[in-house]
């Protein structure tokens, strides 16, 4: 089906994101922060990846941006529970704004997240 990196801080959010997808039939790469999911998204091709925004050493947003840079047709998909200092809102804003597919709020709704994944992957091939 699809190549598919995961960026998250939380290895819990990661793990579950990673054997959903498997188990739809995807193959999935995972990363515990943006410096690290930027490295392997340029050592891999995937067609779409999923990041969290607030993150340490790069944030989902400078992920975002770097990636948009970088590879054109490529589908982004961020996932935001929000901060103590910027609202979910604010955050939803900023990330389509600056180019994410989708944006989808933390906790997750795993179905809908299974048929936005499959949307994407579907348009971008």
């Amino acid at each position: 089906m699809a190549n598919i990196l995961v960026i998250d801080d939380e290895v819990e959010i990661r793990t579950i994101i990673k054997m959903l997808l498997t188990v739809d039939g995807h193959a999935v790469d995972t990363a515990k922060d943006g410096k690290e999911g930027l490295k392997l998204a340029g050592k891999s091709s995937y067609h779409l990846v999923i990041t969290d925004i607030i993150m340490p050493e790069l944030d989902g947003l400078e992920v975002l941006q770097s990636l948009r840079k970088a590879f054109m047709g490529m589908a982004i998909i961020v996932i935001t529970g929000g901060s103590p200092k910027v609202d979910v809102k604010t955050l939803h804003n900023a990330a389509t704004i600056m180019g994410a597919d989708r944006v989808l709020l933390k906790a997750l709704n795993y179905d809908l997240l299974r048929s936005t994944v499959n949307e994407l992957v579907e348009k971008y091939s």
